[in-house]
């Protein structure tokens, strides 16, 4: 029973960077399908995927911030129009250089939800606003080796590849970073269990509690790991 535990919490740590294995559809489903051409603006200072009907639907293109695209889009299936849900994507790497290369956090604000109807032949422009009530879904655990030796996070004594570019080891001097998942919306939940080994030797991670929106900073000196900071992630 606490092997399956464990097993089972290891769905917490997601090895993938959001969104890294989406493919934009650019609105095309097959030849034959009926399409309109749509201009997206992104006017907001995010990168964002666009995505069509819900938050977790089809990706119909991905911006940075201030750039246009012109795709084609499948026509609207009734009268009521075609949703579009944007993601913002925050940079969680910006100013550092880590081991896990570029990790995005993907937020949404439940009211950035633009409808338009899409018709056949017919092209239109949808801007996508700054969001104003921003809601990031994860959280991440970074740490830093200051040690003179590669370092692994191990949880429960399953190794662990950091988000982004799927690297075990944490090069000395360098920073590895872990995304927490299902963390309850609005709730917390406490991890422990996690341990940074380095060659035969295995340090525990303080217990911590993590919210959605949070990065969790720990250093690791060769002896012990310390929690240095929380950092919570905001819109600009």
């Amino acid at each position: 029973m606490k092997n399956i535990c464990k097993a089972g919490l290891l769905i917490f740590f997601s090895i993938h960077l959001l969104a890294s294995c989406d493919q934009p559809t650019n609105g095309n489903e097959g030849g034959g399908v009926r399409t309109g051409r749509v201009t997206f603006f992104n006017e907001s200072s995010y990168r964002v995927n666009v995505r069509r009907d819900v938050f977790d639907g089809p990706l119909v293109v991905e911006l940075a911030s201030g750039e246009t695209s012109t795709v084609d889009v499948r026509i609207s299936d009734n009268a009521f129009g075609t949703t579009f849900s944007i993601e913002y994507l925050y940079q969680v790497t910006d100013g550092f250089d880590a081991d896990s290369g570029d990790i995005f956090a993907i937020g949404i604000d439940i009211n950035v939800q633009i409808n338009r109807l899409i018709e056949e032949n017919r092209s239109i422009t949808i801007q996508i606003p700054q969001p104003t009530n921003l809601e990031f879904r994860t959280a991440f655990i970074m740490i830093l080796n200051t040690h003179n030796l590669p370092i692994e996070l191990r949880y429960f004594g399953s190794i662990l590849r950091q988000a982004g570019n799927g690297n075990i080891p944490i090069a000395p001097g360098r920073i590895g970073i872990y995304r927490l998942e299902q963390i309850p919306a609005g709730g917390e939940r406490s991890f422990q269990g996690l341990n940074v080994v380095s060659s035969f030797d295995s340090t525990s991670v303080p217990e911590f509690t993590a919210r959605n929106g949070i990065i969790y900073s720990f250093t690791f000196n060769g002896t012990s790991v310390t929690k240095t900071r929380e950092q919570t992630i905001i819109f600009r």
